[in-house]
């Protein structure tokens, strides 16, 4: 998972355990834009997700290639 998505995943921790009142802050606070924070919590899937079927490699095969 990369920093933008940890943050993404902090926010959404924060927001629902009641850290933060608003989305707004939340987003503020991890540096993230707030309609990413928005959308996430709208139960949007990230991008490299959404996509994943338009992709020529499967994350496993990435996987492989990599290591």
């Amino acid at each position: 998972m990369d920093a933008r998505e940890t943050a993404i995943q902090s926010a959404i921790k924060d927001l629902k355990s009641g850290v933060f009142t608003s989305q707004r802050k939340a987003a503020a606070a991890y540096g993230i834009p707030r309609t990413s924070l928005q959308a996430r919590l709208a139960g949007h899937a990230t991008h490299a997700i959404a996509h994943q079927h338009q992709q020529r490699l499967t994350p496993e095969q990435e996987d492989f290639v990599v290591d």
